[in-house]
């Protein structure tokens, strides 16, 4: 009863509808089968009254055992757990049967008491959140996420109740698809958004709305250059990039990807050792869509999953959000600064992973190998840090360099396939390509043994 005390001392009585609560528990014992209909709605916690906690916990057990269900049953259950006489005896179980006839309004009296358990618990948490901002010391980004980690824990409380789509409202949704991403296709464009590499398209599809893609690599293979081409080609072709770099500077990000645009020396540009044609070059540039393509550029120092998830739900809404880039994982700041380093990127991941299901778009994310990864080809159990990167992953991408050669070598695709192959990248790997080999035609694998058709489920 502590809530009721903490909000009893706020004047006000809590949200609580006792004769409901009666009503739902009567209909529970009526009728066996009713249990069915609330379970995916009520919790224990949902009842204000302990007494109707013990019985609705009871009544829980006894459907989990595959028993009958009545009032016999619950006090029975009662009895053996030394609770029934703190609720009231065999009457009070009597009288809950006694104020229903059926239990044909089950589940709009469990909607009632769900919408007041969820009222009654942003009470709560309002007070949590107002006595958390008292403390001296407290860092608004904690207070922040631990509101919305609480808010978010309940909003799982109200999706419970879907039970499911049925097999032919999916069918018909893939049939929607399917036709969406034909008549894209007989238009000569892309299914999902372009990465600029016709042989990565043709293995990916693009990157397709609800994966999440993972780009690893040792140090200084070009990671970072390599998700630069892949914003720079999803923004030429309309699509709005959010961008989060948390090791360097937007305007250091956009000298690399201007470098590759305008065939100025990376380094010269670095250093800003400019001639007139290079001048004019770039006041070209800012006068073209290059100069306003579609991408938000975030450096925000300390950034958490949590705060990518909310920028990149306020840009959605604004329609500035179709692909989502994190330069890298491991730069992340984690919620739990106590756990240990495999906790909070695992964390970190399943955030990123809901990011892309939620809002319906791609993520793609740079991550680190280990060292195995040094000199030789790399393999999933590089992925450093945490396993659970290689599990939410719908696509991992391995850049690596064997003998000047810059190879892509795709792990893991669960809607395509994998394999290894070799594209075009310059000397400072600010512009990548196709090589023009119909050897490396990826629809024709056997030409090509280094590619394998086979789907990672």
């Amino acid at each position: 009863m502590a809530l009721k005390n903490k909000i009893d001392n706020l004047g006000k009585i809590p949200p609580q509808d006792l004769n409901v609560e009666e009503a739902v528990l009567g209909s529970l014992m009526l009728e066996s089968e009713a249990i069915h209909k609330v379970t995916g709605i009520l919790t224990t916690q949902s009842f204000y009254l302990d007494s109707h906690r013990k019985v609705f916990d009871v009544i829980k057990s006894i459907s989990d055992s595959n028993k009958p269900i009545d009032t016999i049953t619950v006090a029975k259950f009662l009895k053996d757990k030394n609770e029934l006489n703190e609720i009231g005896g065999v009457m009070f179980i009597m009288n809950l049967t006694s104020r229903v006839a059926s239990a044909a309004h089950i589940e709009y009296h469990a909607l009632i008491i769900q919408q007041l358990f969820i009222q009654r618990e942003l009470i709560k948490i309002g007070s949590e959140t107002i006595t958390e901002a008292y403390e001296e010391g407290a860092e608004i980004e904690d207070l922040l996420n631990s509101a919305k980690r609480k808010i978010s824990a309940l909003e799982d409380c109200t999706l419970g109740s879907n039970t499911g789509q049925s097999h032919a409202d999916v069918f018909q949704d893939m049939i929607m698809e399917v036709e969406q991403d034909s008549n894209e296709a007989n238009e000569g464009r892309q299914p999902g958004i372009t990465t600029g590499i016709k042989i990565l398209n043709n293995a990916t599809g693009g990157w397709r709305n609800t994966n999440l893609i993972i780009i690893a690599a040792r140090p200084s293979v070009g990671k970072t250059s390599l998700a630069l081409h892949f914003a720079k080609m999803a923004a030429m072709s309309g699509k709005w990039v959010n961008f989060y770099s948390l090791e360097m500077r937007p305007s250091d990000l956009l000298r690399i990807m201007t470098s590759g645009e305008s065939g100025i020396n990376r380094s010269n540009l670095r250093d800003g050792r400019i001639n007139d044609n290079d001048w004019n070059t770039l006041n070209a540039l800012s006068g073209a869509n290059f100069g306003r393509l579609p991408i938000i550029w975030n450096s925000e120092s300390g950034l958490t999953a949590n705060r990518i998830k909310s920028l990149t739900i306020r840009n959605r809404k604004a329609g500035k959000c179709d692909l989502v880039i994190i330069d890298y994982i491991g730069l992340i700041r984690p919620f739990d600064k106590t756990a240990i380093r495999e906790q909070q990127i695992s964390e970190i991941s399943r955030t990123l992973k809901e990011i892309a299901l939620c809002e319906n778009i791609p993520v793609i994310c740079l991550s680190q190998l280990n060292r195995q990864a040094a000199n030789v080809k790399p393999e999933l159990h590089m992925l450093r840090e945490s396993g659970s990167i290689e599990q939410d992953a719908d696509i991992v991408i391995m850049p690596w360099v064997e003998n000047t050669r810059y190879q892509l070598a795709i792990e893991k695709n669960r809607r395509g396939i994998k394999g290894t192959f070799e594209i075009f990248a310059n000397d400072e790997m600010t512009v990548f390509g196709d090589i023009e080999q119909e050897a490396l035609n990826i629809r024709s694998p056997e030409r090509n043994p280094s590619l394998t058709d086979t789907t990672v489920f």
